[in-house]
C-alpha cells in the first residue's frame, strides 16, 4: 500500500541522491516496430552493447538480414522461423527456459493477429494482452516495449526496485515501485513542459542509470539494458 510518508521519503532520495542534471531517456525505436519488440525481449538479463555488440549488435544484424532500412513490418519478423532468427541475431540466450528467438517470434505472431502490423497500430490495451499471453513475457517487458515505441512509461526493473527498495528501508514489488514513482512524478511535474508521464520515463531511466553503476548485478528476471 503506497503512503504519503513512502511519497515524501522517496522524493527526498531523488533530490538527493540522484546526479543533476538528469541523463535524458535515449527514446528508443519509436517508428520501427519490429527494433522495438527484438529489442524489449533480448534485453531480458543481457547488456547493450555499442552498434555491434550486445542487443544493439542484434538488431543490427537483423535489419541487414532484411535489406536495411526502416523497422516497421511486424509481419515480416512474424515470418521467420525461431530457429533461423536466432542465427541472424546471433543470440541463444534463453528466457525463462526457452530460446529467447522463440518468445520474439511468437510475440510477433500474437500482435499480428491482434492488428499490430507497424508502430502507429499501437493500441495498448489490446496488445497488451496479446504480448503478456507469450509465455515469459510480461508487463515489464511490455512497458519497456511501449515506451521503445515512445510511449511514456516506466520499466521498473531490478535496478529501479532495488534503489526504491533501499530509499524505504522495506522491500517492494516492481507495481508498487511504478506506482510510487509514478506518484513522485506528478508531485514533481509542472503540468506544462514536463507531464507526469514523461517525467516518470526520465526519472525511471536516471534511477536505473544510478542504481547500475553503484552496485554489482543483480540475479533478475526483467530487462537490463536501455
Amino acid at each position: 500500500m503506497i503512503t504519503t510518508d513512502d511519497v515524501m521519503t522517496l522524493q527526498r532520495a531523488i533530490d538527493t541522491e540522484l546526479p543533476r542534471p538528469w541523463t535524458e531517456w535515449p527514446g528508443g525505436w519509436p517508428d520501427e516496430v519490429e527494433a522495438a519488440l527484438l529489442d524489449a525481449v533480448l534485453s531480458i538479463r543481457a547488456r547493450y552493447g555499442r552498434e555491434e555488440t550486445g542487443v544493439r549488435g542484434a538488431v543490427e544484424r537483423y535489419r541487414q538480414e532484411v535489406n536495411g532500412g526502416r523497422l516497421d513490418d511486424l509481419p515480416r519478423l512474424a515470418s521467420f522461423d525461431a530457429d533461423r532468427l536466432a542465427e541472424v541475431l546471433r543470440n541463444e540466450q534463453r528466457a525463462s527456459g526457452r530460446p529467447k528467438a522463440q518468445a520474439i517470434v511468437e510475440a510477433a505472431r500474437s500482435l499480428v493477429d491482434a492488428g499490430l502490423r507497424s508502430a502507429v497500430d499501437l493500441d495498448l490495451e489490446t496488445h497488451k494482452r496479446a504480448y503478456t499471453r507469450v509465455h515469459g513475457l510480461g508487463w515489464i517487458t511490455w512497458e519497456y516495449f511501449t515506451m521503445l515505441l515512445g510511449q511514456p512509461g516506466a520499466k521498473a526493473d531490478t535496478w529501479v526496485v532495488r534503489w526504491v527498495s533501499q530509499q524505504l528501508n522495506r522491500d517492494v514489488s516492481s507495481k508498487e515501485a511504478r506506482s510510487l514513482l509514478g506518484e513522485v512524478a506528478t508531485q514533481l511535474s509542472d503540468g506544462e513542459t514536463n507531464s507526469p508521464r514523461a517525467l516518470l520515463t526520465r526519472l525511471d531511466h536516471q534511477i536505473w542509470r544510478t542504481a547500475r553503476s553503484a552496485q554489482p548485478s543483480p540475479a533478475r528476471e526483467s530487462t537490463s539494458s536501455r
